[in-house]
């Protein structure tokens, strides 16, 4: 039995250790489709890799919070600037039913995609991809205004990716908030998770786990973005990543911390009114004088 444990692990290490990342490369809509104006961006990586993104303009001569389009005056300014880190198996396309109200509250949203996903080049691996990151913080940064922070949002994957990218930033300064969705603690623990639920490796999941890279652990991460504002959100109907997730990393954040409890499956946390609202909510705090 033991023998056919190892041969069984040998066989399937490949797809265990690659399964943090799949890249998704059409791009089914852009911004239009939601009436919004964009530009694509591209990013130039110290290997060569070029990376591509989109900045969508802040909408902050109209506003759709109600079905009626009302101007607003002359002296009416956008909300703020944020920086979005989609999740798994998504694109700068595929999140935009999560993201497109943002820039309809008045907000410049950038979004980029990592390595392999989209349009971007390269090869997705958790090292390159969390440089990249920094990358695009530093990118995004430098078009703010001296007198402006940027809001980072990470959404699963690349939620937990952002903890750690947000509290080892060169930039750590000018980042006015951290707001994670459906983002998980450990990579061991969210691969032993996952592998669990699947009867082809359900007696794997504990040694398959250990093959998944830990140096980036949020967990280790999250009391170092302080004194940055943390904002945990998570839903105990998420179907992917388990909600003892979000207790550890809101017990070991530092303050300012605060967490947001949603109602939503594991993709489309954005989707419904109530949800956006909590987030809206936390945002309209960082606005306050």
């Amino acid at each position: 039995m033991s023998r056919f444990l190892l041969l069984a692990a040998i066989f399937f290490l490949p797809a265990c250790t690659n399964f943090l990342f799949v890249p998704l490369n059409p791009l089914p809509v852009t911004p239009e489709a939601a009436d919004i104006s964009y530009e694509d961006i591209y990013l130039d990586t110290s290997d060569g890799i070029k990376l591509h993104g989109w900045k969508l303009h802040a909408e902050i001569g109209r506003t759709n919070r109600n079905k009626d389009v009302k101007p607003l005056d002359a002296s009416a300014k956008k909300s703020g600037t944020i920086i979005f880190f989609h999740g798994n198996g998504d694109n700068v396309s595929t999140q935009l039913p999560n993201t497109f109200w943002l820039v309809k509250e008045g907000y410049d949203l950038y979004v980029f995609d990592y390595r392999e996903y989209g349009l971007s080049q390269g090869k997705a691996e958790l090292d390159n991809t969390i440089a990249d990151m920094e990358l695009m913080i530093a990118y995004t940064v430098s078009q703010l205004p001296d007198d402006e922070k940027l809001i980072v949002i990470g959404h699963s994957l690349g939620g937990s990716m952002s903890i750690y990218s947000v509290a080892h930033s060169a930039h750590k300064d000018r980042i006015e908030a951290l707001i994670t969705i459906e983002a998980f603690s450990d990579y061991h623990d969210v691969a032993q998770d996952i592998l669990s639920n699947s009867w082809l490796f359900w007696l794997f999941q504990w040694p398959l786990s250990f093959t998944i890279d830990n140096s980036y652990r949020p967990l280790d991460s999250i009391a170092m973005v302080s004194p940055v504002p943390v904002f945990i959100m998570h839903s105990k109907s998420d179907e992917m990543i388990d909600m003892y997730h979000a207790d550890r990393l809101f017990e070991t954040a530092k303050e300012p911390k605060s967490f947001g409890l949603i109602d939503s499956n594991h993709s489309n946390v954005l989707i419904t009114r109530d949800n956006r609202q909590v987030l809206f909510d936390f945002l309209k705090t960082l606005r306050k004088p």
